[in-house]
């Protein structure tokens, strides 16, 4: 079962990162056109955000499951903490970007999406930085 929560824990991890690091690249295209067409543009590319949403619910439900071994010792692995920290605040930053999302289609989609890639970019940095603490604590 181990194995399965691996599996899906990844590929949540690849949904989720890859959806942020899309948008980093998309926002470099968006700075090269007009106002009108990079708010149509990024309207158009809030879909890989489904994407992304999909893959922090995976990576959630399995890292619940993964983290079950080290409950009993959390208090000795002070980098498990930090980690389990920053993906609070990943998930609070989502929440952001989804509630941004909604009000860009239902009103002003410029200042929305102003505020969504302000959070993007959060997200895309602890992101990296809970893989990098990932790493350091499971080997």
């Amino acid at each position: 079962m181990r194995e399965i929560a691996l599996i899906l824990h990844f590929l949540g991890l690849t949904m989720g990162l890859g959806t942020s690091f899309a948008h980093a690249f998309l926002s470099i295209i968006t700075s090269k056109m007009t106002t009108d067409e990079a708010t149509k543009f990024r309207m158009h590319s809030l879909v890989l955000s489904k994407m992304g949403n999909i893959g922090i619910v995976l990576l959630v439900l399995s890292g619940l499951y993964l983290i079950n071994p080290y409950w009993g010792i959390i208090t000795t692995l002070p980098l498990l903490i930090v980690k389990l920290v920053l993906v609070l605040i990943l998930i609070l930053l989502i929440t952001l970007i989804n509630l941004s999302t909604k009000k860009a289609f239902n009103g002003n989609a410029q200042a929305e999406l102003i505020k969504m890639e302000k959070f993007g970019k959060m997200t895309l940095l602890i992101g990296v930085a809970i893989v990098i603490l990932a790493v350091y604590i499971f080997h």
